[in-house]
């Protein structure tokens, strides 16, 4: 195994335990054994179990969620507000809903406001990227009188947390609600925070 794809395998395995028995109910031995090394080979690669936590959550903060979702298609569609809102929200709640996202939200939700090393694990700096871009997109869409005139914080916050709501309860529910099904709810949140803003 090379060193990079063994770094990577601790992480990927680390964030499945993590994500399952939260970061106490895991054990360096229990991520070595699954990766299928030594103990000891894992301090070639991380000092301790906190300092793999902490690397997996750099990951996923690098990870921006405009780089996965904003595309020049998607941007299109502003011309278009209550399409572009519909689009952006299906994109969401897709990428919310890829495996590696799942189990960090979960992983997320079994933490929250734990202090581990210096960080704290919360929705809120998770979700920090996304209501800045939201803010973005209503603050534009106030000064071309698209939507009324609100505070483009209240607006992206209004937009945002019943998505990540709806995210949050099938994932943790166990229920393997059908990607339709939820886009569907997904729309029709669109549909009435679409006729509550518009101008």
């Amino acid at each position: 195994m090379k060193l990079a794809n063994t770094k990577q395998l601790i992480l990927s395995t680390a964030l499945d335990l993590f994500s399952q028995y939260g970061y106490n109910g895991a054990s360096i031995r229990q991520i070595a054994r699954t990766v299928g090394i030594r103990e000891s080979a894992i301090y070639n690669h991380y000092k301790s179990k906190e300092e793999i936590f902490l690397a997996i959550l750099a990951e996923f903060k690098s990870k921006t969620i405009s780089e996965k979702i904003l595309n020049d298609d998607l941007l299109d569609d502003l011309s278009n507000p209550e399409k572009f809102l519909r689009n952006f929200a299906e994109r969401l709640i897709t990428f919310w809903n890829t495996p590696q996202e799942r189990k960090f939200i979960r992983l997320l939700l079994m933490e929250q406001f734990t202090r581990i090393g210096n960080k704290e694990l919360s929705t809120t700096d998770y979700l920090s990227e996304l209501r800045k871009m939201c803010r973005l997109i209503f603050s534009e869409m106030i000064k071309t009188k698209i939507v009324k005139q609100y505070d483009p914080e209240i607006l992206a916050e209004q937009f945002i947390a019943p998505l990540f709501l709806m995210r949050t309860e099938y994932l943790v529910s166990g229920e393997n609600k059908n990607m339709g099904t939820v886009i569907k709810i997904v729309n029709m949140h669109v549909d009435f925070f679409w006729s509550a803003i518009k101008g």
